[in-house]
């Protein structure tokens, strides 16, 4: 119980740190367009001397927060925590135990996140910050709710394997979309009812992937080409996803694409 407090702690803590480093990012005096304030603030708008002066400030500080990273990861490497993750297949993260569990959900939070942070590298940093709590959240979500789903991949033959392992593979994606951090309003267009999908979906699918049998790719690769897959078929997972049973219906979609990615 105290561990798994202490390990809620920090999660939440760190998910903390990064908002504020995003906030001062944001804030920056050179930013395109100038320093970016939080929604519903505009009101409170200093006059733009201050805020000029406030943003140099916010770039002073995020220089130094910088500095103070790239130093650590020089000296302290055996302190970061995403060294060495890898993807493991959904035995490892969904495993039996109390032990068993515990480790599961950190090492899926931490290899989730860490895919996740890969593949978004490219993004721009007026996009909030990923969170491990919203990773552990749907850790918790997938346990609660697909427990039976969970149940029919440990207990599947080798003619069962395929179906099983993408059944919880949409299971896992359903609930990550699920989650607090990739909530989003309702759309007009139905293809932007998901903005995480080309994101979560491929690493889905690598996990899937690790499940079944080893590949010999990194990480990056299995899900690069996860990714055009997913890309391919983005209209159709949407549609299910949108549907009446949409694990159901999208472990049929992943059945597939699991079947024939590398």
């Amino acid at each position: 119980m105290l561990r798994s407090l202490s390990e809620e702690v920090v999660v939440n803590l760190k998910d903390r740190l990064r908002d504020v480093r995003h906030f001062v990012r944001a804030s920056r005096h050179d930013n395109p367009g100038g320093p970016r304030r939080p929604a519903g603030t505009e009101p409170f708008a200093p006059p733009p001397e201050i805020e000029r002066l406030l943003g140099r400030a916010a770039s002073v500080v995020d220089d130094t927060l910088t500095v103070a990273e790239t130093l650590s990861r020089s000296l302290l490497p055996i302190v970061r925590p995403d060294d060495g993750a890898r993807l493991h297949g959904f035995d490892t993260y969904f495993a039996t135990g109390s032990t068993a569990a515990v480790e599961g959900e950190r090492l899926f939070r931490r290899d989730v996140y860490a895919a996740l942070k890969a593949g978004m590298g490219k993004r721009t940093d007026n996009q909030p910050p990923l969170h491990e709590a919203s990773l552990a959240q749907a850790h918790q979500a997938i346990r609660r709710k697909h427990g039976t789903v969970l149940g029919a991949m440990r207990e599947a033959g080798p003619d069962t394997r395929l179906d099983a392992v993408a059944e919880v593979a949409a299971a896992t994606l359903v609930e990550l979309l699920a989650s607090q951090q990739f909530q989003s309003g309702p759309a007009e267009d139905a293809s932007d009812d998901y903005p995480g999908l080309q994101a979560l979906a491929p690493v889905a699918l690598a996990a899937g992937i690790a499940t079944l049998s080893a590949s010999g790719l990194s990480d990056a690769d299995l899900i690069e080409s996860a990714s055009m897959a997913v890309e391919a078929r983005r209209d159709r997972i949407v549609r299910v996803l949108h549907g009446a049973e949409p694990v159901k219906e999208l472990a049929a979609v992943f059945r597939t694409l699991l079947a024939h990615l590398p």
